[in-house]
């Protein structure tokens, strides 16, 4: 399979290292031995010694709690076949910008072969300065594409000012970019979201025993999601009581038949903006390359963005889907599904 990567941007000053260094502590932490890839400007940024690189900066660095750390090259495609080849089993890939850059060109670039065959871009999340984003606008029009080309906002130092500038900031970006997923919190918080991103939810039916069939909602027992991460913010319909506080809801379906992939990621694409992470495993056919193909597929959703990878998996397997996100709706998902079945397989 492809490893997913995330594009990391935003402004000048915006927290980009800060929230690196903060991932980079807590994998350190709790001795994580899962492989992440995180690709910077200059290894410095994240207390790394440049004199551990001995003048050669394409090195690759490894820390405590699995992150391998490399410098971004000119060359981006030598960059992350050099990072997958060497780190077999590497699980991620986050790839932070210079704070001028803009993303789209990023995201061209990593659909190109080779690339494409390495990784696939899980998502584009910008980091937005509460301080200063209003007053840096005018200073790049990189300020503007880094929030048009997102598929999620991470507003920083929200704590820093007044509900009202959180509030006409969020509104400026609104302008921008209608379908991004705003979030708005401390470093803590968005690291918390990221890991949780990066670890991807769990396929498992929640809350229930394997051999009830039928699309459900809820959380698993325990009230655990894994790859979730619970705080004042989630909730689970399986649980009247936590409803008060909490607001992040946990739906899973089966998926009967093969679905035309094409259709189903527009499908998906087109799920409202309260649907903040969706996975499946699901057979699927393919006609976009002028042939059909047919397969076991992986498909993702982060934000508003879609993608999707052939996988290897068992006959036996159950296709199901995944979707988290405060009131997602199974029937709705189950629509969506419903139109993407594949009608003719010819």
């Amino acid at each position: 399979m492809r490893v997913p990567l995330l594009v990391l941007t935003g402004f000048l000053g915006a927290g980009k290292t800060t929230l690196l260094n903060a991932l980079v502590a807590r994998r350190a932490a709790r001795n994580e031995t899962g492989k992440l890839g995180v690709i910077v400007n200059e290894l410095g940024e994240i207390g790394i010694d440049g004199a551990l690189l001995g003048g050669n900066t394409s090195r690759q660095i490894e820390l405590p709690g699995g992150c391998v750390c490399c410098v971004l090259g000119d060359d981006l495609d030598r960059t992350l076949a050099e990072l997958v080849r060497a780190n077999p089993g590497l699980e991620a890939i986050v790839l932070e910008t210079t704070g001028v850059a803009e993303p789209l060109p990023i995201a061209w670039a990593l659909d190109r072969q080779p690339v494409a065959d390495l990784v696939r871009l899980a998502a584009v999340v910008t980091l937005v300065d509460a301080t200063n984003f209003r007053g840096s606008r005018s200073v790049s029009v990189a300020v503007d594409a880094q929030v048009a080309y997102a598929d999620v906002l991470l507003i920083t130092k929200a704590e820093l000012v007044g509900p009202d500038e959180v509030a006409a900031v969020t509104s400026e970006v609104r302008t921008l970019t209608a379908q991004a997923l705003v979030r708005t919190g401390t470093t803590d918080i968005h690291v918390s979201w990221l890991e949780q991103v990066l670890r991807d939810p769990t396929l498992e039916r929640p809350g229930l025993p394997a051999s009830q069939p039928g699309s459900q909602t809820g959380s698993q027992p325990g009230g655990q999601d894994d790859g979730h991460v619970h705080d004042a913010s989630c909730r689970h319909v399986d649980n009247p009581a936590a409803r008060p506080v909490h607001g992040i809801d946990s739906i899973w379906t089966h998926v009967e038949g093969e679905v035309d992939l094409e259709e189903l990621e527009d499908q998906l694409a087109d799920l409202p903006a309260n649907y903040v992470r969706i996975k499946g495993i699901l057979r699927a056919v393919d006609r976009r390359r002028g042939e059909l193909v047919r397969g076991w597929v992986a498909v993702h959703r982060v934000g508003p963005r879609v993608s999707s990878e052939p996988i290897e998996a068992q006959d036996s397997e159950e296709p199901r889907i995944v979707a988290l996100g405060p009131a997602v709706d199974a029937g709705e998902l189950a629509a969506c599904l419903a139109r993407a079945i594949a009608v003719n397989n010819a």
